[in-house]
């Protein structure tokens, strides 16, 4: 079925920080932050979030290969949402 109107319009707009912070909080800082750095990837501070934007847009959003075996339960909304903010410029203000 097609998206709904609701659904469209926030497809629409662009995606604020804290919104992806909250995924990425929820979804990626389990295997990447201060202790545990899968990867070398660590995304518990904004400026962090900033420096692998490119690489969790790819990840995510794109090749859809994070989180492994998707264990935190990442939703096609959420990959969304990190995509229409890294399009954006990837802000974190």
């Amino acid at each position: 079925s097609p998206p709904s109107a609701a659904a469209q319009a926030a497809a629409a707009r662009p995606a604020g920080f804290a919104e992806v912070k909250a995924v990425i909080d929820q979804r990626c800082v389990l295997c990447h932050n201060a202790q545990l750095q899968s990867k070398n990837v660590a995304l518990h501070t904004p400026a962090l979030i900033q420096q692998h934007a490119q690489a969790m847009y790819q990840q995510a959003a794109v090749l859809k290969l994070m989180p492994m075996n998707n264990a935190t339960q990442i939703s096609d909304d959420e990959r969304a949402l990190i995509k229409r903010w890294f399009e954006a410029g990837a802000p974190v203000n």
